[in-house]
């Protein structure tokens, strides 16, 4: 049958199914948004930082925002992502903060699905694999510069994909641009190093010698890259430090394993299980550097829950296209169906689509549209963080020096600083172990708090009246309650 001229014309006009993928992932991040945006504390410090860029023409090396560590050392690992944070705030408030992540998020996803197509994967399953590689990479994803490092990663990984099937070294050159953004924008761009030595290390088991060598070469090329940041060779040493930093580790829930009693593990469950279940199925043995990759990431996402939406990435791009294939051969019916589907999906674009949602949607949101699951808007949440507390003694202050809970330290940055330093926030790889014990000795009212705090010279603290230390304060002479409610209690010093 002789295909519609007039259709085929303005086959463009239909949205592609990466389109699909844009416009779904974005609607779903901003009705799951209130939960990404209180999810931790981090969002605060990033803001104030990012603003005190833009007011200042100057990126930080040294601590402004903490009277325990001020005028130490720091390394500007996110200052690229923090610069971006302030702006869309400026812009639009906490509102362009969610547009910003939703846009980041979808991106990923969008580029997950295009990396399928351009491995030959039919559009109907090039869809499903973006949605659920987004199902999948949702039980970390939180307003954070990480995000950009999600983004980042499928670029990369596109990249290295094309490279290997089509084998032009040009397309390995587009790292490094992405490698100096991603250096100066998430701490976490030695991801990309670990990617690409994998795809080196499978050219050279695969013994294809001139890949191999390219790649290395690359490699080289992409760590001296990474130099070019505002502190040089220590931010290498910072993103690598830290991880050897085990206590530091620990107490942190996104680097601990995957809980699988909780139901944002299961996808990742259901993936791994169902590659398993895949290789026993189809017999087929994988080329060295898929089946690398595969392994490593694997394990990574086993260790540490944060890894768990890269190993999504590349689980869907690499496992997605050998399905594709088996289901040529096993199901020649549902593969006749699928074929169908890519005919009808040739030539599409419609990006102008994405774009008409995300105004319609950021208008709305603009004008006080609440799209979100439970109502409440893109704001910060009184159950979460003192917001009432501050909004008490936010116009007389008390004086002296600040005790805070470890999680609220950047939400109260982005209110208080700079008339207020904090104790400590949630930037456990600058504070450091030995700061982090005191914090936890302190609150938790173990032996020797109260030395500890005169040792720094606390004149009030702002704590949720669960803390131990609570108690104590409840009972001391030496301490009267200010403020109460049922998130937060602050008390001053007589």
């Amino acid at each position: 049958m002789n295909q519609n001229p007039v259709s085929s014309k303005y086959q463009w006009l239909l949205p592609s199914v990466s389109v699909l993928v844009f416009v779904l992932v974005f609607w779903i991040s901003l009705y799951f948004m209130p939960q990404m945006m209180n999810g931790d504390g981090d969002l605060g410090r990033h803001i104030t930082l990012g603003n005190y860029i833009l007011d200042q023409r100057t990126i930080p090396t040294t601590d402004l925002f903490s009277h325990t560590m001020q005028g130490t050392f720091m390394v500007p690992h996110e200052w690229l992502s923090q610069l971006a944070f302030a702006l869309v705030h400026r812009a639009a408030g906490l509102n362009g903060i969610a547009w910003l992540t939703a846009v980041l998020i979808a991106a990923t996803y969008a580029v997950l699905t295009y990396t399928l197509q351009q491995a030959g994967v039919r559009a109907f399953l090039a869809l499903a694999g973006g949605l659920f590689g987004s199902v999948v990479g949702a039980i970390h994803t939180l307003t954070r510069p990480h995000l950009f490092t999600l983004f980042f990663f499928a670029l990369a990984l596109l990249i290295l994909e094309t490279y290997r099937r089509r084998g032009k070294e040009k397309t390995l050159l587009w790292l490094l641009p992405l490698m100096l953004l991603w250096t100066n924008t998430h701490g976490a761009f030695i991801a990309g190093f670990v990617l690409t030595l994998l795809y080196a290390v499978g050219a050279v088991l695969e013994k294809r010698l001139r890949p191999a060598l390219a790649l290395l070469a690359t490699l080289v090329l992409l760590v001296l890259t990474s130099l070019l940041n505002p502190v040089g060779a220590a931010l290498l040493s910072n993103s690598f430090g830290y991880l050897q930093e085990d206590f530091l580790v620990n107490i942190t829930i996104e680097y601990r394993s995957p809980d699988f009693h909780q139901i944002s593990a299961w996808p990742f469950a259901a993936l791994l299980l169902g590659s398993l279940g895949f290789a026993w199925l189809s017999g087929k043995r994988l080329t060295w550097t898929p089946l690398l990759t595969l392994l490593v990431w694997s394990a990574f996402a086993l260790y540490s829950a944060r890894n768990i939406p890269l190993y999504g990435l590349v689980a869907v791009a690499l496992l997605l296209p050998e399905i594709d294939n088996w289901l040529k051969v096993s199901w020649p019916r549902l593969s006749r169906f699928l074929s169908s589907t890519d005919a009808a999906a040739r030539g599409s674009w419609g990006w102008m689509w994405a774009v008409l949602v995300m105004i319609a949607v950021m208008v709305a949101q603009a004008n006080g549209a609440k799209t979100d699951l439970f109502g409440r808007g893109n704001t910060f949440n009184d159950e979460m963080f003192p917001i009432a507390a501050v909004d008490a003694i936010q116009d007389d202050l008390p004086a002296g020096r600040m005790f805070n809970e470890f999680g609220w330290g950047g939400y109260l940055l982005y209110r208080l600083w700079p008339e207020r330093l904090v104790f400590i926030d949630a930037q456990t790889d600058f504070y450091g172990e030995a700061l982090t014990r005191q914090f936890l000795q302190i609150a938790d009212a173990e032996p020797g708090w109260e030395a500890a705090l005169a040792e720094y010279d606390v004149a009030w603290i702002i704590l949720p009246p669960t803390r131990p230390l609570a108690a104590w304060l409840e009972q001391s002479a030496e301490w009267q309650e200010l403020y109460r409610d049922d998130t937060a209690v602050i008390w001053t010093r007589n």
